[in-house]
């Protein structure tokens, strides 16, 4: 399994944008027809599935408001979601989302929360195809229903965004700024591997391990992804625990 790069990857991306903001859009609906949006999200139980749809589609206009701003300076507010007409507001902010992806130069300048990021819009692709994955298998597991499959592919390139790119945006907090360790991944479906190193609040990546890790997890791309995000997952994770919760979602 070969993993995307450059222009193939943000293409990619954007289809998943659409897919998954349409499964997404589509199963809030059902759950809105069954009187259901507040039923609790059982893997992020602060939220109900109305708060889900609410992120989704504050996020989606904020990403939005980034890509087509045209420069990386400080992003703009977010938008509250309203009380009523939440689905349709969901669904004119996902439109526009895809829009703004598809119609902004790849290179356009756009602020990006983490200091490892490229700052362009290309960026926007990758991290909003990522949210919505991850958050399209929470409503699921809210309406009990099977998860539809993620793209093997798309499920690594998740999992290396989260390593790459978001890890280094905690790195100055706590625990990362005084934290000591090396945590190596794989991927069971392709094989995919990486070496997290975390220094004193510098993360540096590496594609193959030492064997030198503190840490080890393993699983398949989807497994792993929903474990580095906090969500339940069928993961083997092997040494010190302390090590490996370094990476794990906020």
């Amino acid at each position: 399994m070969t993993a995307l790069a450059g222009e193939s990857l943000r293409l990619r991306c954007i289809e998943a944008v659409v897919e998954e903001g349409e499964r997404f859009g589509i199963l809030a609906a059902e759950l809105a027809d069954a009187g259901r949006l507040d039923v609790v999200v059982p893997w992020v139980p602060a939220w109900t599935a109305r708060d889900l749809v609410g992120h989704l589609g504050t996020v989606h206009r904020w990403a939005t408001d980034i890509v087509c701003a045209g420069h990386a300076d400080s992003p703009p507010g977010e938008q509250e979601p309203p009380d009523d007409g939440l689905l349709d507001w969901y669904a004119a902010g996902h439109t526009a989302l895809v829009r703004a992806l598809r119609t902004t130069p790849p290179d356009s300048p756009a602020w990006h929360m983490s200091p490892a990021a490229p700052k362009v819009a290309a960026s926007w692709a990758r991290r909003q195809a990522h949210e919505l994955a991850v958050h399209r298998m929470d409503l699921e597991a809210t309406a009990g229903v099977a998860h539809a499959p993620l793209d093997p592919v798309l499920a690594d390139d998740g999992v290396d965004e989260l390593l790459s790119i978001v890890v280094p945006r905690w790195a100055h907090r706590e625990p990362l700024a005084d934290a000591d360790a090396v945590v190596a991944v794989t991927s069971t479906g392709s094989g995919r591997q990486w070496e997290v190193r975390v220094d004193r609040g510098v993360v540096t990546i590496g594609p193959v391990p030492s064997g030198a890790a503190d840490a080890t997890l393993t699983g398949d791309g989807t497994q792993l992804l929903r474990h580095l995000w906090g969500r339940p997952a069928g993961v083997q994770v092997d040494g010190d625990a302390t090590a490996e919760a370094l990476l794990r979602g906020r």
